[in-house]
């Protein structure tokens, strides 16, 4: 999606773009600093699966997963929500569960 100001066109972020800048200002980093997104969920079907339709906006559907330190929500309506994880020093850290990632969970509809 675009818009036209003094007959320039000017581009919407893209869902992706939105997930690395609200990370980036819930830890206080740069936006280049938080690290490549694709290691976590693949950003251009992040972006497909968030993109508007032609005379339809979408309203239902979530997205969550962790990246950079941070819980990410993407909803719907656009919404993108990025908070810093809790460090959970000692809770579950058995050599099993050692190096493991929080998973990530999806509902569309």
């Amino acid at each position: 999606m675009s818009q036209s100001l003094s007959g320039e066109s000017v581009e919407e972020p893209s869902t992706s773009q939105l997930v690395i800048e609200a990370v980036s200002e819930a830890t206080g980093s740069d936006p280049t600093e938080v690290g490549p997104l694709y290691h976590v969920i693949d950003p251009d079907a992040l972006d497909r699966l968030f993109a508007g339709t032609p005379g339809r906006t979408r309203v239902g559907g979530r997205v969550e997963f962790t990246f950079a330190g941070c819980d990410v929500v993407v909803r719907g309506d656009g919404e993108v929500e990025a908070s810093e994880r809790e460090a959970l020093a000692g809770v579950g850290d058995t050599p099993e569960n050692e190096g493991t990632r929080a998973g990530s969970s999806y509902e569309v509809r």
